[in-house]
């Protein structure tokens, strides 16, 4: 989210016309529709859009015959832990909505009592089961002259002005109005702290109280001191207390502005402009942020409407308004600007009514920083226990059920059952308690507490009905807030699109502006989400002018070597999008470019190619040495790359998974890629142990705020010695030993049809703790027919992978080697000739081509590993081979290979099936294993076979592979 920076223009809000050139919106409202001057105005009657409920269809409480309000209550209001919104609406949501309740509705209560009965033995209110507990309630006030016959029912006042007009700031009548006033600079009172003023003589907290000061509602007792405000329950508790401060912060900084601009105006010119800017910012918030954060779309205004009577609806005021007390929280939460706790703590909704103090020395901002972080509750058939069992103190000693209350004023007020409610705004009525809510749960209660459909108290139901798509409530709440609030807009002449005192400038002003401007002008907070009605956690808050920020960095192994063709991935925060894709350099870089801030991103790194890459038979040495507890592995990251079934333990089912690599048995890791990456700057909490409480393989970027470099650990499975090649180039290991395990085989001339039995032998093998190799034959001469172990212990079918058709036979063994003799027979190949006259030394070759030849001394240094036949006449010379280019088919890439018994020239060639030569190359080789690397690129040919040739000094032979798309 991206935080617009506050910034207070001193010529924001400027007027060019005179402003007494257009009429001004009366404090009481009255008069705003000419034709119907009383309408919205403070003191008129709440409009009835709903059929009357009264028992005796005049003024006595509705259903007479419905369940006991404190029942319902306990049976289907308790509330056990939190139940947040589904929306993620925020604090915000119900303390806003609470502060316009106050800006446009206000029936006080009369001196007749209707208390509500308590149940015998209730759990809070009855615990010792006396029988006389009930809950202290006052009806709504009557309006004079009303009540005197069904043609005359009771009815009710609405004493301020239903216009949404900041009335809850400046007050629906002149007496308040005036007191709050300073009558210098069109200023609002503020006591110390820029706070609100106090009931007071000079409007402090110390001073004496003030006989003249406006009422202020104080149903706790607890402090006589309270704050002024535009309506009297401000003090109900510090979240609302807070909107009051806001909004007159609000009024005082745009007169500033205004006298700046317009330095003649007079006082009173100046209240007035800043009230009705006031007035329009509340608006705005009302209809373009509040009411669509709910799930509340109204249709397009289309202007003033003078046939609309703005007039509060008796059952909005009663019942559908009355939504915002399942929403509220038990936990106020006070946090500083950096999003921490303050060391005050956090609050408890039942010890903050009516109780100002709480603001003394922390003032507004904590509240505003904790309503944007905490969710509000869903809007359910639940309520919290702090209004349920301990509204304004305990139960007992001054508590009440809100709950109950709420249920007992739809009947005292005369409003209909659910579906009488619903039929008056056109929807069609429940046939039967489970169309009401998709919870059966409560569909229960309901059927067992109310019996009849038709008698379901209409708050009870309204709060039970499944909600809307995308909306916080059901579609009856719907309706009626739909229905209010289209009033409220319609039948307003100085509704602030049309307000004939705003400039066409001004309107663009105030429509363009958020609460979350408000706050940023009026707070010292610093940072806070752009939609305030949606929770966010501090750390998800972004504060940077910037708008895009780079996001780039490397990855290297443990022993800083750059890692290429890794793929990088940055994908959404929550890693549901994938944004785009990069490889790594040949540094082991990467770059993902400028990215947009304020925004979050999840960078993931992959690889998974190669997997026999730089992983030997010494790995396995050193992996069997750890699990030996022999010299135990002393890195993460060496233990990361011995996980190779990715099982978070290091194991000899490992050791299998990497001998299966290495005898090119599999090319991938079951269960595991061929690298993982850590970041860079993790922290093992246990090094020895990194699985034990996991570790990340990605990075996650909250919110992108500046330029971030994001580094890796590369870690290739299986490779714990750190000789993996990070470029990934294909070579063979440039620092080999010339230094050589040599095998010794009797050479000797084949006979068709004979079983070859080739003893292997090795004069340096008690130096020696493993090896591996590849032993090429010609499978046109030779089938492999078996092997049998002989001295070599731990050796056996496991320890070689034969590939029949490639004519290869990979070896990687280790063990123990102390007892034997260079004479000692260590295994025994067998195999079935099929050729005559032909040399054992002329078909057999050791060398690299799939498994490396290596062989590792008991200091763990790399030698070769080598072949010797041994005649009559002595050692026998290695015999040139052209082998089968891998992988075949190609498909990117593949490795010609072939051995040269003595260094020297050769070349390499490469044709069509019609003869155009599509590559060529010589050079100079060594004595040896040789391999030439070749892209499909390289070979720029299409889909086809292709030949190849090598010619040298020690012989020529061709071969074909097969290219595919």
């Amino acid at each position: 989210m991206r935080q617009i920076l506050p910034v207070v223009f001193a010529g924001l809000f400027l007027v060019s016309s005179p402003l007494f050139a257009q009429p001004i919106r009366p404090i009481d409202g009255f008069g705003n529709n000419p034709d119907h001057p009383a309408w919205g105005s403070a003191g008129t009657q709440l409009q009835r859009v709903t059929p009357i409920n009264y028992a005796n269809g005049i003024n006595s409480l509705g259903g007479p015959d419905w369940p006991n309000p404190r029942l319902i209550s306990n049976t289907l209001f308790a509330q056990d832990g939190l139940l947040n919104d589904p929306l993620n609406l925020s604090d915000y949501c119900w303390v806003f909505g609470q502060f316009i309740d106050h800006d446009i509705t206000f029936v006080p209560d009369g001196n007749e009592l209707i208390h509500i009965l308590v149940p015998v033995g209730d759990p809070w209110f009855d615990p010792f089961g006396q029988g006389n507990a009930f809950i202290p309630m006052n009806r709504s006030l009557q309006a004079p002259g009303t009540g005197t016959g069904s043609n005359n029912p009771r009815q009710h006042l609405n004493n301020i002005t239903a216009f949404i007009d900041g009335s809850a700031v400046y007050g629906s009548d002149l007496q308040r109005a005036n007191w709050l006033r300073t009558f210098q600079g069109g200023k609002l009172k503020t006591s110390a702290g820029n706070l609100l003023p106090y009931n007071t003589l000079d409007g402090e907290l110390d001073g004496e109280l003030d006989p003249t000061a406006p009422h202020m509602d104080n149903a706790v007792g607890l402090v006589d001191v309270l704050f002024v405000a535009g309506d009297a329950r401000a003090n109900e508790n510090p979240l609302l207390t807070s909107f009051h401060t806001l909004f007159v912060r609000e009024h005082n900084r745009l007169c500033d502005s205004l006298a700046v601009a317009h330095p003649n105006w007079t006082d009173e010119q100046l209240y007035q402009h800043a009230r009705r800017i006031v007035g329009g910012l509340i608006q705005a918030i009302v209809f373009e942020e509040w009411l669509p954060a709910m799930g509340v779309d109204l249709q397009p205004y289309q202007g003033y409407d003078p046939t609309v009577n703005p007039g509060i609806f008796n059952v909005f005021s009663a019942a559908a308004f009355r939504l915002g007390h399942t929403l509220l929280n038990s936990n106020i939460m006070r946090l500083d600007n950096d999003g921490n706790v303050l060391p005050e703590g956090n609050l408890q909704l039942a010890q903050a009514f009516f109780n100002p103090t709480v603001l003394e020395g922390i003032g507004i901002d904590p509240y505003f920083k904790g309503m944007g972080v905490q969710i509000q509750q869903d809007l359910d058939s639940k309520v919290i226990d702090d209004v349920r069992n301990f509204l304004f103190g305990p139960p007992g000693a001054g508590g009440l059920d809100l709950a109950s209350i709420n249920i007992t004023r739809g009947r005292e007020r005369g409003i209909p059952g659910l579906n009488e409610v619903r039929q008056a705004f056109g929807l069609p009525p429940f046939q039967n308690f489970f169309e009401i809510t998709n919870k059966p749960v409560v569909a229960s209660a309901l059927q067992a507490l109310y019996g009849d459909i038709e008698d379901i108290d209409a708050w009870v139901g309204m709060l039970a009905e499944s909600h809307m798509s995308d909306a916080l409530f059901g579609e009856t709440i719907m309706k009626v807030m739909e229905a209010q609030f289209t009033a409220l807009r319609d039948g307003d002449r100085f509704y602030y699109e049309i307000d004939p005192g705003l400039s066409a400038a001004e309107i663009a002003e105030i429509k363009a502006t958020k609460l979350h401007d408000v706050l940023m002008r009026n707070t010292g907070i610093s940072i806070m989400q752009d939609n305030v009605f949606a929770a966010m956690p501090h750390e998800m808050l972004c504060a940077t002018q910037l708008t895009a920020a780079n996001i780039a960095g490397g990855l290297q192994t443990e022993g800083d070597a750059g890692v290429s063709n890794v793929t990088m991935k940055i994908h959404s925060a929550d890693g549901a999008v994938l944004y785009d894709e990069t490889s790594s350099d040949a540094a082991g870089l990467y770059d993902f470019g400028d990215r947009s801030t304020c925004d979050g991103y999840l960078i993931e790194p992959y690889k998974n190619d190669l997997a026999n890459n730089g992983v030997t038979t010494l790995d396995l040495v050193l992996l069997r040495n750890h699990i030996l507890g022999v010299d135990p592995l002393d890195s993460p990251y060496q233990l990361i790359a011995a996980d190779a079934n990715r099982s978070q333990t290091v194991s000899t089912t490992d050791m299998v998974a990497i001998q299966k690599v290495i005898l090119t048995i599999v090319d991938e890791f079951d269960n595991n890629t061929s690298w993982r990456f850590v970041p860079a700057d993790y922290e093992f909490a246990d090094p020895e142990n990194p699985f034990a409480d996991g570790f990340p393989e990605t990075v996650q970027i909250p919110n992108l705020l500046a330029a971030q470099t994001i580094n890796f650990i590369a870690i290739k499975i299986g490779d714990l010695n750190g000789t993996a090649d990070p470029l990934q180039l294909g070579d063979e290991p440039s620092d080999r030993s010339d230094d050589q395990l040599l095998f010794a085989v009797e050479d000797r001339e084949l006979e068709a049809g004979q079983s070859v039995e080739i003893v292997f032998q090795a004069d340096r093998i008690a130096e020696m703790v493993g090896y591996q190799y590849t032993l090429n034959y010609d499978p046109g001469a030779l089938t492999f027919a078996g092997l049998k172990p002989l001295a070599l212990p731990d050796f056996g079918n496991e320890n070689f992978h034969v590939m029949e058709d490639a004519g290869a036979i990979t070896v990687s063994w280790l063990g123990e080697t102390k007892e034997l003799q260079a004479e000692d027979p260590l295994f025994v190949l067998s195999f079935e000739s099929s050729v005559e006259g032909v040399s054992l030394s002329e078909l057999l070759t050791l060398d690299s081509r799939y498994t490396p030849a290596q062989a590792y001394n008991r200091e763990l240094e790399v030698l070769g590993a080598g072949l010797q036949f041994i005649s009559s006449e002595g050692i026998v010379p290695g015999q040139f081979a052209l082998y089968q280019n891998s992988p075949n088919p190609v498909r990117s890439s593949t490795v010609v290979g072939f051995y040269l018994p003595e260094a020297g020239t050769a070349s390499l060639t490469i044709w069509d099936g019609s003869g155009k030569v599509v590559y060529e190359e010589e050079g100079q080789y060594a004595a040896g294993l040789n391999q030439v690397r070749l892209t499909k690129a390289q070979l720029a040919a299409g889909a086809g076979v292709l030949y190849y040739r090598l010619r040298s000094a020690s012989g020529e032979s061709t071969r074909k592979m097969v290219l595919v798309d």
